[in-house]
C-alpha cells in the first residue's frame, strides 16, 4: 500500500506538492504558484523570502547589536547578584 505524505503545516491534510526552495510536503492551500502554473510551487514562507517581503525566513533571528549584548550582560550580572547575596549573607 502507498503511504501518503502529510502537509508540514496542515498535519491532518494529505500534501499535493512539494516547495521547491525548501523540498517540504504541503497541501494545496500552503502552495503557491509565483511564477504561473508551469513552474514548481513554493510554500508560503519561501515565496515571502523570494518576494523581499522577509529577508530572513529560515536563516533564524539576527545577533544583537553591541547595545543588546551588553545590556544583556548586565541583566545576567544583577540577577547573580540577586540570587547570589542572600546566600553569601546567610553563610557568613
Amino acid at each position: 500500500m502507498a503511504e501518503t505524505t502529510q502537509c508540514d503545516k496542515h498535519l491532518f491534510e494529505d500534501a499535493t506538492g512539494m516547495c521547491r526552495t525548501c523540498r517540504r510536503p504541503f497541501c494545496a492551500d500552503c502552495l503557491v504558484y509565483a511564477h504561473g502554473p508551469d513552474k514548481a510551487p513554493l510554500c508560503v514562507p519561501c515565496a515571502l523570502q523570494a518576494s523581499g517581503v522577509r529577508s530572513t525566513v529560515s536563516k533564524g533571528r539576527r545577533g544583537r547589536g553591541m547595545s543588546g549584548r551588553l545590556l544583556a550582560s548586565v541583566a545576567a550580572t544583577a540577577a547573580t547578584a540577586v540570587l547570589a547575596i542572600p546566600v553569601l549573607s546567610a553563610i557568613h
